[in-house]
């Protein structure tokens, strides 16, 4: 099996474009709002994982009306990459993580459960079906989803699992040496010989009578 993503530019209305941007809004939310959950934990001698942090944002966005109709695994995955970003930290690969503000890059990462592709269009949760400018390449297991935004566009980048191809079993296929000569083409290691086509040996007859030519001068 291996990994591969196609970034794709998307064909949004502006109803979409808006839902975009507020669902990077609501992921950024939650990433900040888990980050000071988290240090406000240090403070305290206490050390959250992600899964706690997320059961507490869960508790906390019962207050705010409004993020009842957002795509709630925008919050997941935004609290589960801060969670990344803290193993980084704690292993010393990177700095502490910062808040986000609004003008950190607009993305958010969604359910690839729920999503369906269908030539050029992308059906996404709560949202529907997207427009896309041209169709995923690849075929097999979407793996995961992420919107993003760069200057003025809005893309997703679909991550698939597939098949690994053009491997030969060589099981059933044994390897086979190849000896390249000058009286025959190649040669074998089985034993099977291949001869130089007749136009390659007459060539071979003119270049040595042109290198003799040359050698008596």
């Amino acid at each position: 099996m291996s990994f591969k993503t196609h970034k794709i530019a998307l064909a949004p209305t502006f109803r979409e474009r808006r839902w975009f941007a507020s669902q990077c809004g609501y992921a950024r939310f939650a990433y900040n709002h888990a980050l000071s959950d988290f240090k406000a934990g240090l403070e305290n001698d206490s050390f959250q994982s992600w899964q706690m942090l997320n059961v507490n944002f869960n508790k906390t966005k019962k207050r705010y009306d409004w993020t009842r109709s957002q795509d709630q695994r925008a919050a997941l995955y935004a609290i589960k990459h801060l969670g990344q970003g803290i193993a980084n930290w704690v292993s010393k690969r990177a700095k502490f993580p910062r808040f986000k503000g609004r003008g950190h890059k607009q993305s958010y990462t969604t359910d690839e459960q729920s999503v369906r592709v269908q030539g050029k269009r992308i059906k996404l949760p709560k949202i529907g079906w997207i427009k896309m400018r041209e169709a995923l390449r690849f075929v097999g297991k979407i793996i995961k989803v992420t919107i993003s935004r760069t200057a003025h566009r809005w893309f997703v980048s679909i991550t698939v699992e597939t098949e690994d191809t053009g491997l030969v079993d060589t099981s059933t296929h044994p390897v086979i040496g190849i000896d390249v000569g000058i009286n025959t083409l190649a040669t074998l290691s089985d034993g099977t010989q291949y001869d130089n086509p007749r136009p390659l040996k007459r060539y071979e007859r003119k270049l040595r009578r042109e290198q003799r030519k040359l050698s008596r001068k």
